[in-house]
């Protein structure tokens, strides 16, 4: 069973412009105050740990939570203490603002990268489907992604990523 979606909104951006308040408009994700996002499977650049395929257990126990922020202002993330805190491996973003910047993913690409690695590939695929571009991140990206579908290990990714970037 696919986790529940959840995001905490940082309010760091224009909200007409955040890819979590149109899936929330969907009812594809739910927004929770960042307190409670400590407790869930959270996506931060600045974890020690990669997503790997085994989190989907946590994932399915606890949601998967991506906090909802500014590139340009994300150093105010930096000392959240997350008790699930997973980072990506390195992907290509096709999102019009930072279209081919590897690992400056929108949030959306980063729930369905995380959903993908997880082997929730359907999910992926609905929450990319209501953004115009969004059927093209995971071709552009099929090949890193299956090979961290792959990985079992930490020490696993680091391999992974030097395959690709």
């Amino acid at each position: 069973m696919a986790p529940r979606l959840l995001y905490a909104y940082l309010n760091q951006d224009d909200p007409k412009k955040s890819t979590m308040k149109k899936l929330e408009r969907f009812d594809l994700v739910a927004k929770i105050p960042l307190g409670k996002a400590v407790r869930s499977l959270s996506l931060t650049p600045f974890a020690n740990l990669y997503l790997l395929p085994s989190d989907r257990d946590i994932a399915g126990r606890t949601g998967l939570v991506l906090i909802d922020g500014s590139w340009n202002r994300i150093s105010s993330i930096e000392n959240l203490r997350l008790r699930y805190a997973r980072k990506l491996p390195i992907l290509v973003p096709v999102n019009p603002v930072n279209f081919g910047k590897p690992g400056k993913l929108s949030s959306v690409e980063a729930m369905a990268a995380s959903l993908y690695i997880m082997g929730f590939q359907d999910e992926a695929d609905r929450v990319l489907s209501k953004f115009n571009w969004g059927q093209n991140f995971i071709p552009m990206n099929i090949q890193p992604l299956e090979e961290y579908m792959k990985c079992t290990r930490q020490e696993d990714v680091p391999a992974a990523e030097e395959l690709f970037f």
